[in-house]
């Protein structure tokens, strides 16, 4: 596929979370530090005056960026494939030294598709978005079309006091979501948490609760789980323990109502998980590995019969379009993600703005991402800039 690309351009920017919305002061900080803060955008431009734009955590060192950037724009080929961009230095990743004379070496082309290169998510998905320009359709139609025309999305909260959550809850309510999705350990009130979270929304408020493996053990945690489980609004439980201990996992979705959910992470631990039965739901993001190998990893759920959200890192309005697309886009994504990036950041970087209605956000219309980026915003927010030109 041949791009006739000009350009590569890139932004970190500085955008906080919202304070008084993120996390109680007891819990102390969650996501106001530079590491979550900081984002990077990229703008891809075709000699045609085609623009697309990628957003993903901040990957690499400047230099290693406009390395990576200029052997996308001066490649020897013709053409280029999105899920083997060529970003590697030659000689710099061990399938592209020289095969040595074996008759057990595995041949170069089965190698190479192993390692990623860091910077091959966010351009694969500026690159997606240019193609979709060009023709004319959305990023969901150049994926097979979309299987809906909104996506389920919930509200976000990091470790918050019960007082917290309730006044959080009554915020995601007023802005049209009809969940949560919350963060927390097995030291938490979270029994206290989860009736305060009901109070204010009511019975038909949900919570996916997501500790990031701090419950710890099946035997640490399975007292306050049943209690949690009990109150009667948690509807999905995510990566209860460490990932590793999937036996815990397996044991565990036959003692509560709630459904268990995994984090696909890292993206080859899908096959351990799905042949495990430690998932009742997965958890699949597209930041580590592409929107190509994402809707691979959505198909293999689906052939599970496992339903997927498509997870955020409460994105600035380039990344949060890219995934209600892939959300869009797979038969299975049916439960909710948390886009809530949009509504928890102090501002997005683009000029349209997002609504929810009865829990859902509309897919965004118009070629490609279908969002317009804020060049003011983003330049207001900027903290690096680099440009390279073919």
């Amino acid at each position: 596929m041949a791009l006739n690309l000009e350009s590569v351009e890139s932004w970190v920017v500085k955008v906080p979370l919202l304070a008084e919305w993120a996390s109680s002061p007891d819990f102390g900080e969650h996501g106001h530090g530079d590491s979550t803060s900081h984002r990077l955008i990229v703008r891809v431009r075709d000699r045609d005056g085609f623009e697309g734009w990628g957003e993903n955590s901040v990957v690499q060192s400047p230099e290693e960026r406009a390395r990576a950037f200029s052997r996308l724009l001066h490649r020897d080929d013709a053409g280029l494939r999105l899920d083997m961009l060529p970003l590697w230095e030659p000689g710099g990743s061990y399938w592209l030294q020289p095969v040595p004379p074996s008759p057990y070496t595995p041949p170069l082309h089965n190698l190479q598709h192993r390692l990623r290169q860091p910077l091959r998510p966010i351009l694969e998905a500026a690159l997606s978005d240019l193609i979709a320009r060009r023709a004319g359709v959305r990023l969901c139609e150049l994926w097979g079309g979309p299987w809906r025309d909104s996506v389920s999305v919930d509200y976000w909260m990091g470790r918050v006091t019960p007082e917290d959550a309730a006044r959080c809850v009554q915020r995601a309510i007023a802005l049209g979501f009809r969940g949560v999705k919350l963060k927390t350990t097995l030291e938490d009130p979270n029994v206290a948490r989860l009736e305060a979270i009901q109070s204010a929304g009511g019975k038909d408020f949900h919570v996916t609760v997501d500790p990031n493996g701090r419950f710890y053990r099946l035997e640490d945690a399975l007292p306050q789980l049943r209690a949690m489980d009990a109150v009667g609004n948690m509807a999905i439980l995510e990566d209860p323990f460490p990932r590793f201990h999937l036996e815990d996992f397996v044991a565990l979705r036959s003692r509560i109502m709630a459904r268990v959910a995994v984090h696909i992470d890292p993206p080859e631990s899908l096959w351990n998980v799905v042949t495990s039965g430690a998932a009742g739901a997965l958890n699949i993001s597209h930041a580590p590995q592409g929107p190509g190998e994402w809707r691979r990893d959505a198909a293999v759920a689906q052939r599970a019969n496992l339903a997927i959200w498509h997870g955020s890192n409460l994105d600035l309005g380039i990344g949060t379009a890219l995934q209600l697309h892939l959300a869009a886009s797979a038969p299975n994504c049916t439960l909710p993600g948390d886009q809530a990036g949009p509504w928890l950041r102090e501002k997005t970087l683009i000029k349209q703005s997002f609504q929810v209605t009865e829990g859902r956000v509309k897919v965004p219309e118009g070629p490609g991402l279908g969002v317009d980026v804020d060049l003011d915003s983003l330049e207001d927010s900027c903290v690096g800039h680099w440009e390279i030109k073919s």
